[in-house]
């Protein structure tokens, strides 16, 4: 679907995105028959990939807020790397317009990343998500403030931009100093035996991948990571009744 966005002036495409709890049990039938009719992304190695986040909020916790009340038009920011491997990270903005997202990304250096986590200001270069995101630091105190890390198998279908995937083992901290750690000390997000299925796509979901996903009896949730994760901190370990599964 493409909006306009008249704070920039243009066209942006935005796609649809779906989340699901699943079991153990449910997980391995889905896996079992999405493999049957869609690639794995070509990208990961074996069953999948890790992926470690680093989210941004503001000084008085503004988009952590605009998460919890459920503002019709937010943004996220995080910076990403994948599978412990310091040769690429993505300063990424996702913006949420009802059920309807976006991602926008720019590349950034380990030394960049560790400037950012000493305190320092992200050089805004010649991008606007960069350029964007040294003026919030400048105006709101944009800094790091959590870590999320979790393990991810993906399928993909190019016709309707199709990308599923399933996220185990979400684990978070609020040590973002341990963002490069592979020992880092991690409280686990979601109950034992639980884990997020995200279904994204443009347009329509094709038949054939919806009739692959019916089991008939997914959760469907409004999910995020950097939400739960923070409530998860905020509590010591504990989740508040709201965030139960």
């Amino acid at each position: 679907m493409r909006l306009h966005d008249a704070s920039h002036g243009r066209l942006i495409t935005m796609r649809h995105e779906e989340k699901f709890i699943c079991s153990d049990r449910q997980l391995f039938l889905l896996e079992h028959r999405l493999r049957s009719v869609l690639p794995p992304d070509g990208h990961q190695m074996g069953e999948g990939y890790r992926i470690r986040s680093l989210y941004l909020d503001t000084l008085d916790d503004r988009l952590y807020r605009e998460s919890l009340n459920g503002v019709e038009r937010r943004h996220k920011y995080r910076i990403r790397f994948y599978n412990l491997a310091d040769d690429l990270f993505r300063l990424e903005r996702k913006d949420t317009v009802g059920s309807l997202k976006q991602k926008v990304s720019a590349r950034l250096s380990k030394e960049e990343v560790q400037a950012f986590l000493n305190g320092e200001g992200i050089d805004p270069k010649d991008t606007e998500l960069l350029n964007e995101v040294h003026i919030l630091q400048n105006a709101e105190g944009l800094r790091p403030v959590c870590v999320v890390d979790y393990f991810r198998t993906a399928f993909v279908y190019p016709l309707g931009n199709i990308r599923i995937t399933f996220d185990r083992n979400i684990s978070c901290t609020h040590r973002t100093m341990d963002f490069f750690r592979e020992d880092a000390l991690l409280l686990p997000v979601t109950p034992r035996g639980r884990h997020v299925l995200e279904v994204k796509f443009d347009g329509i979901l094709p038949g054939f991948v919806a009739a692959a996903l019916n089991i008939g009896e997914l959760e469907r949730i409004s999910f995020s990571k950097y939400a739960y994760a923070r409530n998860v901190i905020e509590n010591n370990g504990r989740k508040e009744e709201g965030y139960e599964f």
